[in-house]
């Protein structure tokens, strides 16, 4: 904002300070867009290198338009090669935070040039205090930008270019603007600022409109990242739902087995009274075992209600209780056709596999898997708690299974609650029946 400095007091502020914050400010700004974690030699690094920059840029006497190219240069090259960013990443970080920060510097600079200066004599101290408003200005705009895009990791490399050209086109009207109309305040020899003229006004608006159209551009890019996620997860769901009607084909096989030794029960008393009438004892009792270790392997342990879900659950469960983790079932499954037997399917498979995976990984515990549902009013609430162990980091595939989760709660209007501690995860799902009745 000043050309030179004419005191010790301005050097330590505008060269030292002012140029410490800006650049602490750019380089976590960068860290936490990018989910980069910085030491504190990164910090030190890229401030030592603003300084060298800022020396560079007074001894040569750098133009407004080339000192904006080095310092983006700096901080994409600080981003490509230090922190081993994509250079697409690296690039589109750097333009979004010189751009806020010029952009922010222009409006404070034309205001302090129409309002400050017309009400004050030009000092120092106002361009300082304008100097720490830029700078909060900046925190506020970083920390809004890091809010909205919070979470969005799919959009970053692959629709990066979708945000890149229409932040790069703002920084080329920030460049424009302070080429056309200037970046420094007049004032005459006794230190008082000339009167405002049309240029200030223009320089206002148009920075004031560049700011806006910024975080327009931002919020349009975080709806259509929250679309290409919910897309990403549909996908997963897509694919969740193939393979889990894979395998209940596969199950729904043996439960006609089931019907079919239920349907022949009657043969297999007539055989067994057969060796009792022939005095065949034995035979009888090594049949009668046969038949008791058959009716076990085709029993469910699960009651719901629903064919599918019996046969999936008799299986997972199976398994569970061949791991040694302890089973308590009492599901119970609306009548009609309410719920698809597909959403269900998504559900219990991928919570029941989540929970049996948070026990199979402890040892020397208390392995139990509860599983609950039922019915009230129009609301089916489903309840599945698990032990788990703190030290325990999750499987790879416990979030994605989550996400399905959560997609079928969203399909009925429902939700998701998650309660856990050190030894107990619990998963509490609602859905809401009739918002569905012949929607499914």
């Amino acid at each position: 904002m000043i050309e030179l400095f004419s005191s010790r007091l301005d050097f330590i502020f505008f060269f030292c300070i002012l140029n410490a914050c800006l650049a602490l400010l750019e380089i976590s700004f960068f860290s936490r867009f990018t989910n980069r974690p910085l030491k504190w030699y990164h910090y030190s690094s890229y401030v030592f290198a603003i300084y060298s920059l800022a020396v560079i840029e007074m001894n040569l006497h750098a133009s407004f338009p080339m000192a904006t190219i080095w310092e983006l240069s700096t901080l994409f090259f600080f981003g490509y090669l230090v922190l081993k960013c994509p250079p697409t990443l690296s690039a589109i970080t750097a333009i979004l935070a010189i751009s806020i920060m010029q952009v922010l510097n222009g409006i404070f600079q034309s205001l302090l040039s129409i309002v400050f200066t017309i009400l004050l004599p030009y000092t120092v101290a106002i361009v300082m205090i304008s100097a720490l408003l830029v700078m909060v200005a900046v925190l506020f705009s970083y920390r809004l930008v890091l809010k909205w895009l919070d979470g969005r990791k799919v959009l970053m490399l692959r629709y990066v270019l979708i945000l890149l050209l229409p932040v790069l086109f703002v920084l080329l009207v920030t460049q424009y603007v302070f080429m056309a109309y200037g970046n420094t305040v007049e004032v005459n020899s006794a230190g008082v600022r000339l009167l405002p003229d049309i240029n200030d006004w223009a320089m206002l608006v148009i920075q004031i409109a560049a700011y806006f159209c910024l975080f327009a551009v931002l919020f349009a890019y975080k709806k259509l990242s929250e679309g290409f996620e919910l897309q990403m997860r549909n996908a997963l769901l897509e694919q969740q739902i193939h393979i889990q009607t894979d395998s209940i084909k596969e199950m729904q096989m043996r439960y006609k087995q089931t019907r079919a030794f239920r349907h022949d029960i009657n043969n297999h008393w007539t055989v067994l009274g057969g060796f009792l009438k022939a005095g065949e004892n034995q035979k009888a009792l090594e049949y009668l075992n046969k038949l008791t270790m058959i009716s076990d392997q085709l029993s469910f342990p699960c009651q719901t209600g629903n064919a599918m879900l019996d046969v999936l659950l008799t299986n997972k469960l199976g398994l569970a209780r061949q791991e040694g983790i302890k089973v308590d079932c009492t599901v119970k499954i609306p009548e009609g056709d309410s719920i698809d037997d597909m959403d269900l399917c998504v559900v219990f498979s991928n919570a029941v596999d989540n929970a049996m995976n948070a026990c199979s990984n402890m040892k020397g515990a208390n392995q139990y898997l509860t599983l609950s549902a039922l019915q009230k009013s129009d609301f089916f609430m489903i309840e599945i708690e698990n032990s788990r162990s703190d030290d325990i980091v999750p499987s790879k595939g416990s979030g994605i299974g989550l996400e399905n989760i959560k997609a079928v709660a969203e399909k009925y209007h429902g939700t998701v609650c998650i309660e856990k501690s050190q030894q107990m995860f619990r998963l509490n799902i609602l859905f809401i029946i009739p918002l569905q009745s012949g929607n499914i």
